[in-house]
């Protein structure tokens, strides 16, 4: 009896994995949606773009995007994670949303159980970005000048990753002024320029546009300099040892529990994509590099950065809005 029920439970295990293969080799099989949680013409928006015109070639399906922006990306976010994981609605995001459960009442998501890690897609440093006008060239003049004129600094930012990675800055660095929000690093970047704040975090992409237009760049805040700007240094180089802020990186998520072949064939598929030398030409031209690499890796990844932020808005006392 016991021999018989045995071979009955291998039976249909064997059925449920060679289906499980069969769809797999079958998928995708009609249109999938790549959800952009943000405003279109944005980073997250474009690459979501590029990954799903070149992911539609290479399936030779539709691969459409659709943005559903708001509430911190919680809305475009909330619609992944109640569709089905049948890999057939994903989710482009940046690392930003990492931040947002720390800095919002109302970001109610679980990021370690309510989403599948499908693969990391690209990174870009911060820049610490200063006013032109400030006598500051480099970290080491920003921290004497913040601790010569305390409370004088308004520093600008987005809110979520950028505002933790700024009071992290300024809690090691002993600096104090008033934080001030705006909606978007455009808003940041004109602030900046106008002299309405001094100091900011934004993408180098950015910052770089508006060099000698009232902004300079003075930092990035990832460990190592950045190989497409190797000129600028980083934060640790520049006055505060081991200081090692996020950087902005961007990656394609889909919903928990999605099938674990379903995921490695997006996961193989997008790395395929991410080494073609037009998509790498055109993710540099970004001020990106490519990541790529793992599902398994990217979610121990992003786990990490999310007790990162986690830790960084307890030691910073941040009370969420």
């Amino acid at each position: 009896m016991k021999k018989r029920l045995v071979r009955a439970v291998a039976s249909v295990v064997l059925v449920l994995i060679a289906g499980g293969y069969a769809r797999a080799a079958g998928f995708p099989e009609r249109r999938i949606e790549i959800v952009v949680p943000v405003t279109p013409g944005s980073a997250t928006d474009l690459l979501a773009r590029m990954v799903a015109e070149k992911l539609s070639e290479r399936v030779s399906q539709p691969v459409v995007v659709a943005n559903k922006p708001g509430a911190a990306s919680k809305i475009g976010a909330e619609y992944v994670k109640r569709s089905a994981a049948d890999g057939y609605t994903l989710l482009v995001i940046h690392s930003g949303i990492m931040a947002n459960p720390y800095a919002y009442k109302a970001f109610d998501l679980d990021l370690r159980k309510d989403f599948t890690y499908v693969v990391p897609l690209t990174w870009t440093p911060w820049v610490v970005a200063v006013h032109s006008g400030l006598p500051v060239k480099n970290v080491a003049d920003l921290i004497a000048y913040g601790k010569a004129n305390p409370g004088k600094l308004n520093f600008g930012t987005t809110g979520g990753s950028s505002e933790l990675d700024v009071r992290m800055l300024m809690q090691q660095a002993g600096i104090d002024g008033e934080m001030l929000l705006y909606p978007g690093g455009t808003q940041v970047l004109t602030a900046l320029a106008g002299n309405e704040i001094q100091v900011a975090l934004n993408a180098i992409r950015g910052v770089e546009s508006l060099r000698g237009r009232g902004v300079t760049a003075i930092a990035v805040t990832s460990p190592k300099r950045f190989p497409l700007a190797p000129d600028i240094p980083t934060v640790a180089e520049g006055g505060v040892p081991g200081f090692a802020g996020a950087s902005l990186w961007f990656g394609l998520l889909g919903p928990a529990g999605m099938p674990v072949d379903v995921v490695e064939r997006l996961n193989q598929e997008v790395n395929r994509i991410l080494a073609m030398p037009d998509v790498v030409k055109r993710i540099t031209g970004m001020s990106h590099e490519v990541i790529g690499g793992s599902s398994d890796d990217f979610r121990k990844f992003a786990l990490d950065e999310l007790g990162r932020y986690e830790r960084t808005a307890r030691e910073s006392r941040l009370e969420p809005r």
